[in-house]
């Protein structure tokens, strides 16, 4: 069985609305729009699922899976092995090397593959390994979860991805980011009888992005992303068809650090946040004492710019 990476997260766990003043104010006010859209995209590959961000791990997390392959909780149609069914969403891919292992002594199904996706304007290649706890209403595990799906009432989630993604955006610039990214999850509200699943938990991210800026300059970036959701995210409970883009709402907290590097120069800069899951497929991005504003789309990641 393959080990969980489990490297302590270092989240700021008591960030909260009250933490605008944690900033100093140069740094604040040294915000520019370009390091401001950095910020964004840097969340976008945080959330999307796209970029296998923290759409992906609630798809995921609420999956079912067996010895063939996962099955979603909502989409085209269950997944199998090579993803083959999820053709709208080109950038499912394919999972190679399915593994699953189960440990009953803990209660920790293990899953790992590598995910993997080739097409013109868009290539990645991430290595994933994620861990389930299944329990029932009286908290006992549950072994077989897609055998027994509907004995499912709660989950503890791990997921560790590590790998690298290439973009065109829709104006034809070129991306370029390699990671890791770590994040928990507790879920709840799985039983036939809630109208609602329930998210908490915390993600962490870190890596290298390369791109060429407006003044047609290469830039190389190194950052860290952590996000802690702000109280709990909810979903309604989903049909097949619907996606969980439009039926997520809550609230999470972000913290940004990025060095940029053009040339010979150098600049650190750092951002801190709300981001709110709208229902609606996307979700808005504010900063603590910046007046900027983004809307980040849960599917594919694009920014647009706010008022």
């Amino acid at each position: 069985m393959k080990t969980l990476y489990r490297g302590g997260l270092t989240l700021l766990l008591a960030l909260s609305l009250a933490a605008c003043d944690t900033l100093q104010d140069d740094n604040v006010a040294a915000l520019s729009e370009e390091d401001a859209q950095a910020v964004a995209e840097i969340m976008a590959q945080s959330l999307a699922d796209r970029s296998d961000g923290l759409m992906a791990d609630l798809y995921d997390a609420t999956a079912t899976f067996d010895e063939n392959g996962m099955y979603f909780l909502a989409g085209d149609v269950a997944s199998k092995n090579d993803d083959a069914g999820l053709n709208s969403r080109y950038w499912r891919g394919m999972r190679h090397g399915y593994e699953v292992d189960y440990d009953s002594s803990t209660g920790t199904h293990t899953l790992h593959f590598l995910h993997e996706v080739k097409r013109p304007g868009f290539q990645k290649s991430i290595e994933t390994l994620l861990a389930y706890i299944f329990k029932d209403t009286e908290g006992q595990f549950i072994a077989r979860p897609r055998a027994e799906k509907d004995r499912i009432a709660s989950i503890d989630f791990e997921g560790f991805r590590k790998g690298s993604i290439a973009h065109r955006t829709p104006s034809g610039g070129e991306r370029s980011s390699s990671f890791e990214r770590r994040a928990t999850w507790h879920v709840e509200g799985l039983e036939a009888a809630s109208d609602t699943i329930a998210f908490a938990g915390e993600q962490e991210m870190e890596g290298t992005r390369q791109y060429v800026d407006r003044s047609d300059q290469k830039v190389e970036q190194e950052f860290q992303a952590q996000l802690v959701t702000d109280g709990r995210v909810l979903i309604l409970k989903p049909s097949a068809t619907d996606s969980l883009e439009h039926l997520t709402f809550g609230t999470l907290i972000y913290h940004v650090r990025m060095v940029r590097r053009t040339g010979d120069q150098e600049v650190v800069r750092e951002a801190e946040g709300t981001i709110e899951l709208n229902g609606d497929g996307s979700a808005l991005m504010r900063f603590f004492g910046v007046p900027q504003t983004y809307r980040i789309f849960l599917s594919t990641g694009d920014v647009e710019r706010g008022s």
